[in-house]
């Protein structure tokens, strides 16, 4: 019997208002691996990171990790998954240490374990020589490794990441993505985003491609360049999203064709046309009343 995923997304949908951004999505993310997440702007991505860590709270369906639900398990979740965001967490006027030692305090650690766990971190993100260098003097590449070092002082076992190398210059993105291997080898499943489809391809075993509101392809890159006879993960992209549009809008228009058919295969009411009848007694009460032509409305409160 296959053991059950690692995290799972079961039917998810996701509105803000009446705008819906995930419909029914579904999606399996395996243990220890790095899967990233493609989409369009506006797709949803940063939407399910944030459904992920329980920052919001699906419209319908279930998130699960390790056979349990997230929701039901909320207590939990800030020990289970850490969490860097595309703007930044860390703060400019403290130091690296200080920065880690901040985090470490959130979480209610105590000092020996965040001591120990400082010294880990920085030998493993290479910031050991920056130790005392403010957040705000440290370089672009720098920086970006305090925030996912912060995202990591408490252990987590999931790691999730919103565009980690957005706005990186080549080289920086080269060692970002370094140092996010060397995290997966240390037994952490890694979730992200991001635009960058030729690296994601390098970086990612398994990429989830969002469109409409769901993931509608989720496979290795080579699995998926294999399937679409396409020798890069852009060309992959861009037939998945045209496939899928033309579903939809071929979906659309079936159901649009259908819906005005059983409208022309009723039958109209006759229309009668009758005299003016004179007004009720119900109808007189809510008449205005001549004293008053000016009467406030029923839902009007006087503030």
């Amino acid at each position: 019997m296959p053991a059950p995923p690692y995290i799972e997304f079961k039917n998810v949908s996701k509105s803000f208002g009446k705008h819906l951004v995930l419909n029914n999505m579904s999606m399996s993310v395996p243990f220890g691996e790095i899967t990233g997440i493609i989409g369009a702007s506006g797709s949803g991505k940063t939407t399910i990171l944030n459904l992920l860590i329980g920052f919001y709270k699906q419209t319908s369906g279930k998130i699960m990790f390790q056979s349990r639900e997230i929701l039901k398990d909320i207590k939990n979740v800030n020990t289970i998954f850490g969490f860097a965001t595309q703007g930044g967490s860390f703060y400019g006027e403290l130091n690296v240490e200080e920065n880690l030692k901040y985090f470490g305090k959130l979480y209610s650690l105590k000092s020996k374990a965040i001591n120990d766990r400082i010294t880990e971190l920085l030998r493993l993100l290479e910031l050991e020589e920056a130790r005392k260098f403010l957040g705000k003097n440290l370089s672009a590449g720098m920086q970006r490794r305090l925030d996912i070092a912060c995202a990591l002082i408490h252990s987590p076992k999931v790691l999730i990441l919103d565009e980690p190398t957005e706005d990186l210059d080549p080289l920086l993105r080269k060692e970002i993505i370094k140092t996010l291997k060397k995290i997966r080898d240390t037994g952490t499943t890694i979730i992200l985003t991001s635009h960058l489809l030729g690296e994601i391809e390098t970086l990612c075993e398994n990429i989830g491609i969002l469109n409409c509101g769901r993931i509608v392809k989720f496979d290795s890159p080579s699995n998926l360049k294999k399937l679409y006879g396409k020798n890069s993960l852009d060309d992959v992209f861009e037939s998945v999203i045209k496939e899928t549009n033309k579903y939809v809008t071929k979906t659309l228009v079936s159901s649009a064709l259908e819906t005005a058919e059983n409208m022309s295969s009723k039958q109209k009411p006759e229309i009668r046309k009758t005299e003016k009848s004179p007004p009720n007694e119900i109808q007189k009460k809510n008449l205005p009343s001549k004293s008053n032509k000016y009467e406030k409305p029923f839902w009007w409160r006087k503030k």
